[in-house]
């Protein structure tokens, strides 16, 4: 296998792969950033609405503290959101010093990308930095293990570029793979986006936390032959939400926060999924009677006034709506500083957990990548500076190709049925209304994917066998989801349990973390209760 080596590699080049590139790159050392697709596009950030909370032109640090920690459901490590809320104007005002197409207005600052790449404008400006400052990138490039010994990180991965598999050694790690949302039928990430990062992670040896707390964006459009698209959640407070019998949606199910899609996601999804899924009754969104004024009244939602306005039909007739998975709130754990429990591995990102707790507010992603995407490439540098390991050649020897089953003349194809019987799963017992017999329904039939997935032979096309590895990863990751989500007997922000519809302090105020096992012997993960004291 060719060997290529650097002082801080990164896998993932969303917002929080490049912030933290940029970091690392500013102490002058040897980055190189990794990535599945063409750096920078088929991320998470570049589908993102493209909107940044906590400016300086809001109601200072303590109210965003207060609006997250609301959000969260009295779960959110809260020195990780005292950070965010107290560091995000700074990193703010550096996006707008490095030219980022983006404007303030009331609180957020909103990245000028077109519909529906809204990001394109975060990622374009971050890639130009990084690039200008000489950080290396290399695209179709998928991770198969990650190992770290004694100060120094190995990498294997798969290169559909070179068709070859290779060998990348560093001194620190940052993983910034990004969530999972593309685990459900139902979402608005990018296709690929099946959070690998959670199991490499794990495997390596960190800890995950909070994988039950899956978010879901309540009103995504579900028109059919159109593809899904983001709804402004201050344009949907414009309009009128209603079902097939004309009750209004949000007075049915007394949702009084605005803007209900930013503030109250968990339980207007779970309205919908009730209303859409379970009693089989569509829901709409009624915006035209809003004058365009009145639609254009936020930068996000102006964006709009031309694909959905005109393209989708909304300004002449009701649309179809429906919820989507949108973002995972669990993930790594992390310090402060996006330090692990692994000795020179790092996280930032989505493929983190602890900041958001059991429910993201609107906006805070975004700014969590400028945040911890800096201190982590920081806290990286500063670790391989004072290391004095090489950048692992030794380790090359303890790296091995992963394990395939015999030639069976399977396709693509086959993959890609497995990977929407995986999502249909998730969808209707592991998503948003869950209790325990669907989940342990889904379980069981995850697993048998997982045993497919293992057992699957190495493609002659490179794009095909990293389809099969994603697989993997994917069956792997949704068995975690699921099994934090059965564990969990209780219901807090996106995780709604029917069979225990209430939240229960007594019994689940803190984090349900996951770890692996001393000895092979025992289960491939061991799940801890750590509480909030």
């Amino acid at each position: 296998m060719e060997h290529l080596s650097c002082d801080v590699l990164i896998v993932g080049s969303g917002a929080a792969g490049l912030r933290a590139a940029i970091s690392a790159r500013e102490a002058g050392l040897d980055v190189c950033v990794i990535s599945k697709g063409t750096p920078g596009k088929a991320t998470c950030t570049i589908l993102s609405g493209g909107v940044f909370a906590g400016v300086p032109e809001a109601n200072g640090p303590e109210d965003h503290i207060a609006r997250t920690l609301q959000a969260g459901r009295g779960i959110n490590q809260k020195e990780l959101v005292e950070i965010l809320a107290r560091e995000g104007p700074k990193r703010l005002k550096e996006l707008m010093a490095w030219g980022i197409k983006g404007e303030f207005h009331r609180g957020y600052l909103f990245a000028k990308g077109r519909p529906p790449v809204w990001g394109e404008a975060i990622v374009l400006c971050l890639l130009t930095r990084a690039k200008a400052m000489g950080v290396r990138f290399i695209g179709g490039m998928a991770v198969a293990s990650l190992r770290l010994l004694q100060g120094a990180a190995g990498v294997v991965a798969n290169s559909a570029v070179r068709d070859k598999w290779l060998i990348l050694t560093a001194k620190a790690v940052i993983l910034a793979t990004g969530g999972a949302g593309a685990l459900y039928l139902r979402h608005d990430n990018p296709q690929r986006m099946i959070g690998e990062g959670y199991a490499i992670a794990l495997d390596a040896g960190a800890q995950l936390q909070d994988m039950e707390f899956v978010q879901f964006y309540p009103l995504g459009s579900a028109e059919p032959k159109f593809p899904p698209l983001v709804i402004p959640p201050r344009l949907a407070d414009r309009g009128r939400l209603f079902n097939r019998d004309k009750e209004d949606i949000l007075e049915k199910y007394d949702i009084k926060e605005r803007p209900a899609a930013e503030r109250a996601r968990d339980r207007l999804s779970q309205a919908l999924f009730r209303e859409i899924i379970l009693d089989k009754r569509d829901v709409w969104l009624d915006l035209q009677g809003i004058s365009k004024k009145e639609w254009c009244g936020d930068p996000f939602s102006a964006s709009t006034w031309d694909v959905l306005g005109k393209r989708y039909g909304a300004r002449y007739r009701p649309i179809r709506i429906s919820p989507m998975a949108h973002h995972v709130m669990g993930g790594v754990c992390i310090d402060t500083d996006g330090a692990t429990s692994v000795p020179g591995l790092f996280a930032a990102g989505e493929v983190t957990g602890g900041l958001h707790g059991a429910n993201r507010l609107g906006g805070n992603a975004l700014t969590e990548t400028q945040v911890f995407g800096a201190r982590a490439g920081a806290a990286a540098a500063a670790w391989v500076q004072h290391s004095t390991a090489r950048r692992g050649k030794e380790l090359t020897q303890e790296l091995t190709l992963p394990l395939f089953g015999p030639k069976t003349g399977r396709t693509a194809s086959s993959i890609s049925e497995f990977k929407k019987r995986l999502r249909h799963i998730m969808w209707e017992k592991g998503g948003i209304i869950r209790d325990r017999e669907g989940l342990t329904h889904a379980l069981s039939a995850v697993r048998e994917i997982h045993a497919e997935a293992m057992g699957l032979p190495a493609a002659d096309d490179p794009l095909v066998l990293q389809r099969g590895l994603e697989l993997r990863y994917a069956a792997r990751v949704a068995t975690l989801i699921l099994e934090s989500a059965l564990k969990r007997e209780e219901s807090r922000g996106a995780h709604f349990r029917e069979d225990f519809p209430e939240q229960d302090d007594n019994r689940w105020l803190g984090h349900l973390r996951i770890r692996k096992p001393l000895s092979e012997k025992q289960d491939p993960q061991t799940f801890d209760f750590h509480p909030i004291s």
